[in-house]
């Protein structure tokens, strides 16, 4: 083990002695996974080692596999990017949601829609993550759209930035509408099976396929309690920290439902800037930047300045999991950080994976042992 290797061990086992349930760490450069690290338990009342066969939820990074799988359908002329919604989706499945029938694809993809996002809603925060959650319910693909049912747009298609999970539940419902299978088949057929992504999938399609996930946590503080709330099918932990496994990430779908271990997320992050899953066209488009409030975003893509230079790529964070993936187009490395501890609707400063991204000492050792390796 090199000496930044060993370094980089050090720090994450004492995140997580401190701070995190679990960290899975994959490094990679070129086409290749060249570091891997599991640091903490995957299950803490258990004291189940996590190992790098471990797999976490993967939150908002499954936008960027459904945005792969529209830019596949592009490329083979099926549809076109400037298509719009209504083109392909039925005037019901779009009523009462603001702006659907006249958006299009690429302003979906780039959250440049106007359309809410069903996570903005305190309704649907109570049910999905919070005091209202029932332990194992599996959610209908469409179901959170429900929750924006009669909200105003928040802008004029192509006019301003604004996240929105919706879009990308439009996305999914394109998608199965379009190929005629659900999105798990269409995962699996365009993306896992091509990359050999054995642990990965899309939850809820059944929930019994859980027997590697890491034990879901979430950050209970005092503003998680007051925006969201403890249901009776959580359980407490630690201090300010809750077991939210009897809940199910079906409730994110398209926009981010999908579980994988590090390195399987790091085989897909290398097979995307390679060039293996779209052509270099497609590429381009997905790097097309717009502004993103501190950030800027292409295709499901974002980019954001480092120390080493720009930064590609996506984070998640959903209940009981966070996630980032990034890769440093100067430096041609990539790194993928998982735990098993969430802090959606947790204050600003809660912990989780973005937070590691952001730590210098993370990206600094990170690039030694890519050039190391």
């Amino acid at each position: 083990m090199t000496a930044s290797a060993d370094q980089l061990s050090k720090l994450l086992d004492e995140k997580t002695r401190k701070d995190f349930p679990a960290i899975s760490v994959a490094i990679g450069r070129a086409d290749r996974l060249i570091w891997q690290y599991a640091a903490g338990y995957a299950d803490l009342s258990n004291r189940l080692t996590n190992s790098a066969d471990t797999a976490f939820g993967i939150g908002s990074i499954t936008k960027v596999f459904v945005a792969v799988i529209l830019l596949q359908l592009s490329e083979e002329r099926q549809i076109t990017l400037d298509d719009p919604l209504s083109a392909w989706l039925e005037p019901a499945q779009l009523a009462g949601i603001a702006n659907a029938r006249v958006v299009t694809i690429r302003q979906l993809l780039s959250h440049y829609a106007g359309i809410p996002s069903w996570e903005d809603q305190p309704g649907w925060i109570h049910v999905a993550r919070g005091k209202d959650s029932v332990a194992d319910k599996v959610w209908r693909p469409d179901e959170a759209l429900e929750y924006i049912h009669g909200k105003p747009a928040l802008a004029l298609p192509d006019e301003k930035f604004y996240y929105s999970n919706s879009s990308f539940t439009l996305l999914g419902m394109l998608i199965e509408r379009f190929t005629g299978n659900t999105l798990e088949q269409a995962l699996n057929q365009r993306i896992f099976r091509p990359l050999s992504l054995k642990q990965t999938r899309l939850e809820g399609y059944p929930l019994s396929d859980r027997h590697n996930d890491a034990t879901r946590y979430h950050r209970a503080d005092a503003h998680f309690i007051q925006h969201a709330g403890i249901a009776g099918c959580f359980t407490p932990e630690r201090a300010a920290m809750i077991n939210v496994s009897a809940a199910s990430l079906s409730v994110e779908w398209a926009a981010g439902g999908m579980i994988s271990t590090a390195g399987e997320l790091m085989r897909f992050c290398l097979a995307l800037k390679n060039g293996a899953l779209v052509n270099p066209q497609s590429l381009r488009e997905m790097q097309r930047w717009r502004p993103a409030g501190e950030a800027q975003i292409g295709l499901s893509l974002f980019r954001t300045d480092s120390a080493f230079g720009p930064a590609i790529g996506h984070g998640g964070n959903v209940l009981g999991y966070s996630a980032c993936a990034w890769w440093f187009r100067e430096t041609d490395c990539a790194l993928v950080i998982l735990t098993n501890l969430g802090s959606m609707h947790a204050a600003a400063e809660a912990d989780c994976a973005s937070r590691l991204f952001s730590n210098p000492a993370i990206v600094r050792l990170a690039h030694e042992i890519c050039e190391g390796g």
